[in-house]
């Protein structure tokens, strides 16, 4: 059966972070003295918070509310003095910084998209925040996505699996008919277990065969 729909992740398929890591940023990096933070305490920190950015969040607003919280945490918990000035200032570029300091986008994005939204109805599936949107309609490519669908916006993770039936539902997806196309293996087991084709997209060439 021919394809109909293409659902895209979008980290590490459309873009990537630009200092490496999504939650460390480099207007971060710019407020924070490294030299005073162990960087492994600082990811495991991050790691045991990362509930605390899960959840419902519909707006920037909230966006903005749970990072400035998320962050203050990780900070307090690494005994790191920093300005509330200082963390509001990550958290503004966090959240509303559509600029590529944040995000590198892929060279190749902007001409494939066009080619395949000629052929195929183009939607995404993302663990993400309202950030994320503001980030394509900032770049013009949310127009070849007939629908984005940002895990914050319905409480729920890829790795929920329910996420995937917001799409499969809307469109009446039958088998055969989408191909999801995602970084992580383990998501793409969760996208067969719900009928759909997968493809691993491996840009910084980690899978080996």
């Amino acid at each position: 059966m021919d394809k109909k729909y293409l659902i895209l992740d979008m980290g590490y398929v459309l873009v990537k972070p630009t200092a490496g890591d999504w939650l460390v940023t480099p207007v971060l990096l710019k407020n924070v003295d490294m030299s005073k933070i162990d960087v492994n305490k600082a990811a495991k920190v991050m790691a045991e918070l990362g509930h605390m950015l899960d959840g419902k969040v519909e707006t920037l607003d909230e966006e903005k509310e749970m990072m400035m919280n998320f962050y203050t945490e990780v900070f307090k918990k690494l005994e790191y003095v920093i300005s509330k000035e200082k963390i509001t200032e990550i958290v503004d570029d966090f959240v509303y910084n559509v600029t590529d300091t944040k995000y590198t986008m892929y060279d190749d994005v902007k001409e494939e998209l066009e080619r395949l939204s000629k052929k195929y109805t183009l939607l995404m599936l993302s663990d993400n925040w309202p950030c994320g949107d503001l980030y394509l309609k900032q770049h013009d490519i949310d127009k070849y996505f007939d629908k984005t669908y940002m895990s914050s916006i319905y409480g729920v993770l890829k790795s929920d699996k329910v996420l995937f039936d917001y799409p499969i539902n809307d469109y009446n997806i039958k088998p055969g008919e989408a191909l999801f196309i995602d970084d992580k293996e383990p998501l793409l087991d969760i996208a067969v277990e719900k009928n759909l084709d997968v493809m691993l997209m491996d840009r910084g060439h980690k899978v080996h065969n």
